[in-house]
């Protein structure tokens, strides 16, 4: 191939010695419409005139062709041949303007302007940059073919994983299934011992408080009963204010007598179970409260102290201080001491068997769930991965899962193929949706050249954003930037091997017009 190119290239030098005789300003492809034997007809065909009229600096056609080498025309085009390199037109306001717009100097006859023909050197940089990008043309779509192989063995392995993990899903859910009812058959008896269990302690407790209650009234009617003879007189519950029933902080003999129900007195069994009720709430024990020794102050007056004598004087020191400090009373009424709440006792064998057993099926049905649960995200994963549009081969499957960052002074742009693209500053700050996977997005013979990005975070007082992402062919994948063409809308230059097309066996301007 190599060797036919250079033939090629080599025919194409050899024709620059040749030129085709035509007017100027006219191209080669142009040549047959300017006939100097017989009159000429404009190219919109609207007129004909004589052929000695072609290029008379008069512009008699209106589509200006009479005049394709002079600027008499304001809307005529002047043909550069540019031998070498690229022909083009130009505007033939610009002929003999005194700027060289053609390469090969065409444009400058009558201007008196020197220019240097460049276009066998335009040329050469030309074919030197077209070799570069068939090169990256040949490298990326070799890498395109890896890729596409890659792509066909994954999506098989996938289909079939996909379906050996629907097949497995059913026997997993029935093992779910079976588990749960084990659990549910195991968790039914292991409630009811601990029921039961709860059930005693509280019980036991419950009686303990009665004994205890019962025992604290009996210590109560001893204290009340001042004359033990017994019996529980009215007289006898004056001495404790605290048991006033009408509020006014003082205990009558009325009061005290409604206390006893009426009777004079009462022994030690109507007590309990009538006037402790009343009063167990109320009644303050004699030991409850009792008296604090005084604090005594230190006197202040130390006339015979030297007045030079200063740390003595300011009682700095700290065993002195220590010895002064009266001993705390520590001792708590019996009927106020405030206990820890007693904690349940342990299980009895059988009912920790139960709890274990039920346990053990909790963790085996727990485990299975989990393995379920799994298994389903799976599944959802790959039918998703699967239902993507990865280009006409699948080519650009190597890209989902994947994340290529631009950094740019301000901000690091991240494009997530196939989810979404981000935008974060720098320097702190949140980052910000640029939009989410929506489509291919290239025109009709192209259609994998270009990604759209959607529904992205809206703008201040305007559209949601989105992206767009063009894809060139390159050798590497890579981010090379990124800009802002209108409000919140974005623009990405996306280089991938996925994007590149055989690479022409012929490089483009090798057959120059002359």
């Amino acid at each position: 191939m190599k060797a036919s190119l250079v033939l090629l290239l080599l025919g194409a030098l050899g024709c620059w010695a040749v030129e085709v005789k035509r007017p100027r300003g006219v191209s080669l492809s142009n040549r047959g419409f300017y006939d100097d034997s017989k009159p000429f007809t404009c190219l919109d065909g609207s007129r004909t005139i004589p052929f000695d009229r072609v290029n008379d600096d008069y512009c008699d056609c209106a589509d200006g062709t009479d005049e394709p080498g002079t600027s008499a025309c304001s809307n005529g085009r002047f043909h550069c041949t540019n031998a070498g390199y690229k022909p083009q037109y130009i505007p033939s306001s610009r002929i003999n303007d005194g700027i060289c717009d053609c390469c090969d100097t065409t444009d400058e006859y009558n201007s008196g302007v020197v220019c240097e023909n460049t276009c066998r050197e335009m040329g050469r940089k030309a074919r030197e940059e077209l070799q570069v990008q068939a090169e990256t043309a040949r490298e990326g779509f070799r890498v395109k073919q890896l890729l596409i192989e890659e792509a066909r063995k994954g999506r098989e392995e996938k289909q079939t994983k996909l379906q050996d993990m629907v097949q497995s899903r059913q026997a997993l859910q029935a093992q779910v299934d079976s588990l749960r009812t084990e659990k549910e058959a195991a968790e039914q008896p292991e409630q009811e011992a601990k029921d039961a269990h709860k059930k005693s302690w509280e019980e036991s407790r419950e009686a303990e408080k009665v004994e205890m209650d019962k025992q604290r009234s009996l210590e109560v009617f001893t204290e009340l009963d001042q004359d033990s003879d017994g019996m529980l007189a009215g007289v006898e519950l004056l001495s404790h204010p605290e048991l006033d029933v009408d509020g006014d902080g003082a205990m009558s003999d009325q009061e005290a007598q409604s206390l006893l129900g009426g009777a004079s007195s009462v022994d030690v069994s109507s007590f309990q179970e009538s006037v402790w009720p009343q009063i167990q709430e109320k009644y303050k024990s004699e030991t409850d409260a009792l008296p604090v020794p005084p604090i005594e102050q230190p006197t202040e007056s130390h006339p015979e102290v030297p007045e030079d004598d200063d740390d003595e004087e300011d009682g700095d020191d700290g065993e002195d201080d220590e010895e002064e400090e009266p001993e705390e009373d520590i001792r708590v009424p019996p009927s106020k001491a405030q206990e820890a709440e007693p904690e349940m006792p342990p299980y009895d064998e059988t009912t920790q068997a139960l709890i274990d057993a039920a346990q053990k099926a909790r963790s085996q049905y727990e485990e299975a769930e989990k393995s379920l649960h799994d298994m389903e995200d799976t599944i959802k994963r790959l039918e998703k991965e699967i239902s993507l549009d990865f280009g006409p081969s699948g080519e650009f499957s190597y890209l989902y899962g994947e994340c290529y960052e631009l950094s740019t002074s301000e901000y690091v742009y991240s494009l997530c193929p196939f989810n979404r693209v981000t935008q974060k500053p720098k320097h702190g700050g949140s980052e910000t949706n640029l939009g989410s996977w929506g489509s291919w997005a290239g025109p009709e013979d192209n259609k994998f050249s270009s990604m759209k990005y959607e529904h992205g975070t809206s703008c201040w007082q305007g559209p949601n954003r989105s992206t767009q992402v063009k894809l060139s062919c390159g050798k590497d994948t890579v981010v090379t930037s990124t800009s802002e063409p209108s409000r919140c809308e974005y623009l990405m230059e996306f280089f991938t091997p996925a994007a590149c097309h055989p690479p022409p066996e012929v490089l483009p301007g090798d057959h120059d017009e002359l």
